[in-house]
């Protein structure tokens, strides 16, 4: 009798994993498996929304001007005018974009890039320099009008936050108004912060984009009191 009673609970239970499995929506199982195919996505509360992280190079070369200004008000100030400087700014940069996967043309984007800076000006037979590096960490957002075309138009902006190594001037002195002696100082670290605009033309290549854009940027260090005005070319490639 106990065997009859076992074997009885063994089919019960057969058939009710069997009533189980027949009852399965097929959608929860695509579901199901695209959650675990896609290792880099992750599920938002709430909603049905998700976001992908995917990973970003860029490089570019930038034209930057920077100009220096005296202060009429400072007695201390030998020299009043003007001098500006203008070089070619290379960068680089590693990061990642979060893509909304429920607004596919719509995505956000963390990057820290790496630029140096060198500028030089003959001033009556004197030549002035300024050069450093610049440690850059960049937050914004990127919108792509149709992403799924092969080509199409983009824009970005956001914020970003700039910190200064190695800083180096040479026959500058204290004549413009800088910041307290700031300048012809060796190696001094300082931190700014800034903006940057762009836009340009995304190419979609089998799940990955190349990215080509003209951008704007603009920076303000106050250590120093001046703002440096930037325009370049970028190309990023999003995995």
């Amino acid at each position: 009798m106990k065997k009859i009673f076992k074997f009885s609970l063994v089919l019960m239970a057969l058939a009710m994993v069997q009533t189980v499995q027949a009852n399965v929506n097929p959608e929860e199982e695509n579901s199901s498996s695209y959650s675990v195919e896609s290792k880099s996505s992750v599920q938002a509360p709430g909603d049905g929304s998700s976001v992908k992280f995917r990973f970003r190079i860029e490089a570019g070369a930038a034209f930057a001007a920077m100009r220096l200004t005296t202060d009429p008000n400072d007695p201390t100030v030998t020299k009043e005018g003007s001098i500006s400087f203008s070089s070619f700014e290379p960068s680089i940069g590693i990061g990642t974009e979060a893509q909304m996967l429920n607004n596919p043309d719509l995505s956000f984007m963390g990057m820290f890039n790496f630029g140096y800076q060198s500028y030089s000006k003959d001033d009556n037979a004197l030549k002035k320099e300024v050069k450093y590096g610049q440690f850059q960490i960049r937050l914004g957002v990127n919108y792509i009008f149709d992403r799924a075309k092969k080509y199409a138009p983009f824009i970005y902006g956001g914020v970003n936050c700039n910190y200064l190594v190695g800083f180096d001037s040479k026959n500058i002195g204290s004549d413009y108004w800088v910041g307290k002696d700031a300048f012809d100082k060796k190696g001094a670290d300082m931190l700014g912060f800034g903006l940057f605009l762009g836009g340009g033309v995304n190419m979609n290549l089998d799940g990955h984009d190349l990215r080509l854009s003209l951008e704007y940027g603009f920076n303000a260090i106050p250590p120093l009191e001046i703002q440096v005005h930037t325009i370049g070319l970028k190309a990023a490639y999003v995995f």
